[in-house]
């Protein structure tokens, strides 16, 4: 079973999505109103994928989830 981390990315402009959709991030959730994203990424990759966004132009922030992944349960 791969470990997954919750990631939260808060962007300036919407047109930052496309660009975020090339990492490997599999988002679960985009708000354009309050403009951020939620998401999952595997928890090896985290630490690239959060350094890369930061450099970012148009990315404000990007967090992990306060919610554990390990105890969701994703197969059918």
């Amino acid at each position: 079973m791969i470990k997954r981390k919750g990631i939260v990315v808060y962007f300036r402009n919407n047109r930052v999505i496309k660009k975020l959709k090339q990492f490997d991030i599999n988002i679960t959730y985009i708000n354009k109103l309050g403009k951020y994203l939620t998401g999952y990424v595997d928890n090896n990759k985290y630490e690239e994928i959060e350094f890369n966004l930061k450099k970012l132009k148009h990315v404000k922030k990007v967090e992990s989830s306060k919610f554990d992944m390990e105890e969701l349960n994703f197969s059918g």
